[in-house]
């Protein structure tokens, strides 16, 4: 792996400001993956409304701007027509060829999803976005749900948190924190460039013409273990009938705010919150009362989170509630106070063994919450 560099990721939870990018590009970032779209145009119809003025401003300041898309396809012609809802927003909001469009794929929502993941991709490269990536999280590559060399040249982004080992030999770019930079924001490692080296924009936004979506079966037959969202529902009421909580539905589905659900969402609506799944803090909300919630305590959700306060959380924070990650002997996260002597020096090893472990280029920079390889 050639390079490590940092980049981001923003939805519309981020800001759009100048000042936001201009303060991650400070703070090291060198790109940013800016959410454009979820579902398709004529199910969910989901555009991020901050994506226009996160792209504009992100270009202002020099970092290079890739894309996003939440996918909640549930058969191959699903995620057609999702990924031509995705290339349409990209083309409207001027992303040129050279963009890098990523299929952001965490909702198992279809049997074979290799082949739904595989059409979108392929579908968006047809309409004239070669530069292809695909984000998923560590289990979905390791637990065969996704085959991360199942896509020709798609570059591979996983999302691991507190995690030492990968678990696949092809990451293009691992997701590591959503507390990074100092700026409580997603944060990854470029290991390919593909995310962070180059200049963006430097191509023509593609002309090739969109086809109409598909009539296809993505509202009323769902994938095993998941829900079509009706006119009328809530997450509780849908929680009601399966007998959970709404507090775990809006985890292992990514939801925000509860309160944010729309006729067409597929939702999954089975399984219990695991490493990865997430919850966002909610007004009223301590996390001894998420550690209540989801089974868990307030240490595993201090560990997996590198929260350096738990008496300090805030409404909209993105918190992972599954347990603490397992084999984590060869883990430390960074406290404050600590150095690279330090911390080599309470494990028995040297600060320049850590640094070429971590890839540290400087000895001297680290900061709170970085988890280290010891």
């Amino acid at each position: 792996m050639a390079v490590r560099n940092p980049f981001i990721d923003v939805s519309s939870y981020q800001p759009d400001t100048v000042a936001f990018f201009q303060t991650a590009k400070n703070q090291g970032a060198q790109g940013v993956v800016v959410k454009l779209t979820e579902g398709s145009e004529d199910g969910s119809n989901y555009i991020n409304p901050r994506a226009a003025a996160q792209i504009h401003n992100a270009l202002a300041v020099g970092l290079r701007v890739a894309c996003y898309h939440f996918a909640r396809y549930t058969s191959n012609a699903d995620a057609q027509n999702e990924a031509r809802f995705f290339v349409k927003i990209a083309k409207q909001y001027g992303m040129t060829s050279d963009t890098l469009m990523i299929d952001d794929a965490e909702v198992h929502s279809v049997a074979d999803y290799n082949s739904a993941t595989a059409a979108f991709m392929n579908e968006v490269k047809a309409l004239g976005y070669i530069n292809v990536g695909l984000y998923s999280m560590k289990s979905f590559f390791t637990g065969g749900i996704l085959n991360s060399h199942g896509f020709d040249n798609a570059k591979i982004w996983e999302a691991g948190y507190g995690i030492t080992d990968l678990g696949i030999d092809n990451a293009a770019a691992w997701q590591w924190t959503d507390n990074g930079l100092g700026m409580s924001v997603d944060t990854s490692y470029d290991f390919d460039g593909a995310f962070t080296v180059g200049s963006p924009n430097s191509g023509t936004v593609p002309s090739t013409p969109i086809p109409a979506p598909n009539p296809v079966e993505h509202v009323g037959h769902p994938a095993t273990g998941t829900y079509t969202v009706q006119s009328g529902d809530t997450l509780s009421s849908i929680a009601d009938k399966f007998g959970t909580t709404y507090q775990v539905l809006a985890a292992i589905n990514g939801i925000g705010d509860p309160n944010q659900i729309w006729p067409g969402q597929v939702l999954k609506v089975t399984g219990t919150a695991s490493q990865e799944s997430t919850y966002y803090v909610q007004a009223g909300d301590t996390l001894s009362a998420i550690a209540t919630k989801f089974g868990t305590t307030v240490s595993n959700l201090v560990s997996i989170n590198h929260i350096s306060n738990p008496n300090v959380i805030y409404v909209g924070q993105k918190i992972y509630v599954g347990e603490a990650a397992q084999g984590q002997s060869n883990a430390y996260t960074v406290q404050s106070g600590d150095t690279l002597s330090g911390i080599a020096a309470k494990f028995g090893t040297t600060w320049q063994a850590l640094a070429q472990k971590n890839g540290l280029a400087n000895p001297n920079v680290i900061y709170v919450g970085q988890t280290l390889t010891i």
